[in-house]
């Protein structure tokens, strides 16, 4: 996954202190720019709604010719719902979709996401900024995020992401997941 390739010596499994914020129109990103990304992303479930019920989220991600399924534990933070995450390149798109259907997974969600991403640091710890539209949705999120080895790395880092948003003007949190703005958007264009 490129924001992850953008921390040097990331494995998994990862613990993703991630705080979203609501941003402005004017809002400018500090830090170092990394490449742009547009994602293509796939959440897929039980169809009883087991793993969304469970706090637990399976998605593949597509990313021009790159491939990534990825598993997320159920939040160890609630109020930003920060995860561990488990992540793997998947070479064949088309036969991992199959494969999930082969498990008894169905698609529960389909978004597209166009981020620009930078690298920023504060209180010694790297950052990833990244500020995203969704298909979805009219308004600008970015999500302030660090990679941490352990939960409780993770859960230190928190403060720190919402001190340094607030330096750059961030203040209206949405801890609401991407795929639930897209479930309540959908359902209000019935």
């Amino acid at each position: 996954n490129p924001r992850r390739d953008a921390i040097p010596g990331t494995a998994l499994p990862m613990f993703e202190a991630e705080i979203k914020f609501v941003a402005g129109p004017d809002f400018a990103p500090q830090g170092h720019q990394l490449p742009d990304a547009a994602y293509r992303d796939v959440y897929y479930d039980t169809p009883d709604g087991a793993l969304t019920a469970s706090g637990r989220e399976l998605r593949l991600r597509r990313s021009g010719t790159e491939t990534w399924l990825t598993a997320k534990a159920p939040p160890f933070d609630a109020a930003t719902a920060s995860k561990e995450e488990f992540e793997t390149r998947a070479a064949d798109p088309e036969a991992m979709a199959a494969i999930l259907a082969a498990l008894g997974y169905v698609p529960r969600v389909a978004l597209a996401k166009r981020c620009r991403r930078f690298h920023d640091t504060a209180a010694g710890l790297g950052l990833t900024i990244t500020v995203v539209a969704v298909d979805f949705d009219r308004r600008a999120f970015v999500e302030i995020e660090h990679l941490a080895a352990t939960e409780q790395a993770a859960k230190a880092a928190l403060p720190v992401i919402r001190a340094y948003a607030a330096g750059l003007g961030l203040r209206v949190e949405c801890a609401t997941a991407y795929t639930d703005l897209a479930l309540a958007a959908a359902a209000r264009t019935l």
